[in-house]
């Protein structure tokens, strides 16, 4: 990896299109050498080296704007990210023809869970590659849901690609390296910052053909991101919640503005033109139930159970145990009335 390419990606990360020109016509030494504000002192030589050293471990990648897979929706947008920094399996760039992002809510309803996660499986067993950004709530419900289907998803991060946020998601960034890619325009080391994730959205938008956006507040980096998609002339799809739900009122006002309506994932195939066949089994089986969903099914087989006694019962936190709840339920496998949990149905005892 070209060293020189790697500095000039620091010096300039937060001015794409300014580092796209510079480079247009020349190389990375000239531009250095060329331009007296590019100074490279010896705290970024060291930043570079560890990069270098970073790039030379296994499925970790730099993806460049003129590169044959770097996605061509990508390039489209107004301000396309020169490089992307990017762990697991590039391929799925340009393995997958439809791509389609899953925003929503951080603090999002067990509802609006449950319908991420089903809406991207579904997705999933047609081949869409599902895209989002691995934020707490709806983000990571939908990694869920995509991981659930067997295929890939893509999760774009708003700090470096070594600086996994919120750092309670690094398992389900490591799983999503096995099958997918994580990727970002910040360069390694860089902390999550609140000015990043408005351009993490614009990037996660630019991937996909079209936006699903699921219970979000009228004033919410969702309601951004929908409207960065709508700017680009990507489709914007919304999913409805309640009335009385504050965080559904951004939904309702993306529907009333032209977003298509959604309900499920068969809805939003139909929207991006891809008929669901009469003879494909949609079913989620039970295989590859992570060890969280088998304690948590051993504790539902008893009877109804509350979410405290979960709680208490399992070394989970809330947003943990409410995505393996919702996951489970998408299964089939629980169901909950009255604010209590039960598996709905009897799996065979063990042997003492």
């Amino acid at each position: 990896m070209n060293p020189d390419l790697l500095a000039l990606c620091r010096l300039l990360s937060n001015r794409p299109r300014e580092l796209t020109r510079l480079l247009k016509s020349r190389s990375p030494r000239d531009v250095l050498d060329q331009d007296s504000s590019l100074i490279v002192n010896d705290a970024l030589k060291l930043d570079v080296e560890q990069d270098v050293n970073w790039l030379l471990a296994e499925e970790h990648h730099l993806i460049l704007l003129q590169d044959d897979d770097y996605p061509a929706c990508l390039k489209q947008i107004h301000d396309p990210p020169f490089f992307l920094f990017g762990v697991g399996d590039r391929t799925v760039l340009t393995r997958y023809a439809e791509r389609v992002a899953i925003v929503g809510a951080r603090k999002a309803s067990q509802y609006a869970l449950k319908q991420a996660m089903s809406i991207a499986e579904t997705l999933g067993r047609y081949s869409v590659l599902v895209v989002s950004g691995l934020a707490l709530g709806i983000d990571a419900a939908a990694h869920e849901g995509a991981l659930a289907s067997g295929e890939a998803t893509v999760a774009v991060l708003g700090s470096g690609c070594d600086q996994i946020y919120p750092r309670r998601h690094w398992r389900l960034a490591e799983r999503i390296q096995e099958k997918g890619l994580v990727v970002s325009e910040f360069p390694l080391r860089t902390p999550a910052r609140p000015g990043h994730f408005p351009r993490r959205n614009r990037i996660v938008t630019g991937l996909s053909k079209a936006t699903v956006v699921v219970e979000a507040a009228l004033k919410s980096g969702s309601l951004i991101s929908a409207k960065l998609a709508l700017a680009e002339g990507r489709e914007v799809m919304a999913v409805p919640g309640l009335v009385t739900n504050q965080q559904a009122r951004g939904c309702h006002q993306l529907i009333r503005d032209g977003a298509s309506l959604v309900e499920s994932g068969e809805d939003v195939l139909k929207e991006l033109g891809i008929g669901p066949g009469d003879t494909l089994d949609l079913s989620l089986t039970v295989q590859g139930l992570t060890h969280e969903q088998e304690r948590l099914l051993d504790l539902l087989e008893a009877g109804p159970v509350s979410m405290d006694a979960l709680l208490s019962d399992l070394e989970l936190s809330i947003e943990d145990l409410t995505i393996a709840i919702v996951m489970l339920e998408v299964m089939g496998l629980v169901h909950s009335e009255g604010g209590r949990f039960q598996s709905t149905r009897l799996r065979p005892s063990r042997e003492l």
